[in-house]
């Protein structure tokens, strides 16, 4: 199966509701494109096969042991295939992301830590704020974008499409109420800024600041073990830079960050498709992106307003309107 590109029409489907509906780049995490549209039938990522399973009661996720204390929390059964990750120290846990909300994640979470957990957003886009609601603490990034995020949630006519017959497998998820699908609000417990530091007992991490994807957008990392986790800044697929709320230059500058850290790191982990990423990609998504600033990278017209610009195992989707203007 080719999982470069995953449903070619299907994308452009996406990407016409999320401009019409001014979706602020929400559902722009669907990074690659599967050969079959029925998500009853896809077989999971081989890539994910190669890892350690941990089973739960939960069957619409997938839990994957990918570092010490750190579990990825997968919905490989959405055409998003988000990435929730379960963060543990020794006296709280980080939950970075809760999801889709299609199914509940909190009883999940119980099942692997009776720690307390604190909730942090990669970024405010539906389909990683999903389950937030079903937590007491939540921390969340000083911007405005962030707090309509949290205030208004994401009504059904702008998340509808995730639960179109085929953007997710049903059968799965038979309790789904598709018709009155929304994302709920929630409140946020305290604002943060770049650079806070989390202390989860023997483990720190450090909050970063890399807007570009979205106002809000962060990265975590852990020094100690050589962690990064990246959100929707980098990821292996299409990277999605074409909605509301994107903005070139900051990206730019977001993703040399990201790339002047990489030869520390150990692991990088991205929150769509692949849990486990080459620190060496970060430099390589810099350069990248660099060679379309300047003009010396191509890219394909979509006839949809966006480029896509393809280097192996990732590529970027861009609004040509940003292109003009960057």
């Amino acid at each position: 199966m080719n999982y470069q590109y995953k449903r070619i029409s299907f994308l452009k489907y996406i990407i016409v509701i999320a401009l019409i509906a001014f979706v602020c780049g929400c559902s722009n995490n669907n990074k690659t494109m599967q050969a079959s549209s029925n998500w009853c039938d896809k077989e999971i990522r081989p890539e994910l096969k190669k890892l350690t399973e941990t089973k739960t009661k939960r069957e619409w996720f997938k839990v994957y042991l990918v570092g010490k204390n750190v579990y990825a929390i997968i919905e490989p059964y959405n055409f998003q295939e988000v990435i929730s990750y379960l963060i543990l120290g020794k006296e709280k846990a980080l939950l970075f992301d809760t999801g889709m909300g299609l199914d509940s994640i909190s009883p999940l979470i119980k099942e692997l830590t009776s720690l307390p957990v604190t909730v942090l957003n990669s970024h405010t886009h539906y389909d990683h704020i999903g389950g937030n609601y079903e937590f007491d603490n939540i921390l969340a990034m000083n911007t405005d974008y962030t707090r309509r995020s949290a205030a208004n949630g994401w009504g059904h006519e702008v998340v509808k499409q995730e639960v179109a017959p085929d953007a997710f497998c049903l059968k799965r998820l038979p309790q789904t109420d598709t018709a009155n699908y929304r994302i709920k609000p929630f409140k946020i417990t305290q604002f943060i800024g770049d650079r806070y530091t989390l202390d989860l007992g023997g483990r720190e991490i450090k909050v970063i600041a890399v807007p570009g994807h979205a106002p809000d957008a962060i990265a975590l990392l852990d020094n100690q073990s050589g962690y990064l986790w990246t959100g929707d800044t980098f990821y292996e697929g299409a990277i999605w830079l074409f909605a509301d709320g994107t903005d070139l230059a900051a990206y730019e500058k977001s993703i040399e960050t990201l790339a002047t850290i990489a030869p520390k790191l150990q692991k990088v982990f991205p929150s769509h498709n692949i849990p486990i990423a080459d620190p060496r990609e970060l430099v390589e998504t810099h350069k990248a992106f660099i060679e379309i600033k300047n003009g010396t990278k191509k890219g394909k017209e979509n006839g949809d307003g966006t480029m896509l610009f393809e280097f192996g195992k990732f590529s970027f989707l861009i609004k040509k309107e940003f292109l003009s203007s960057k």
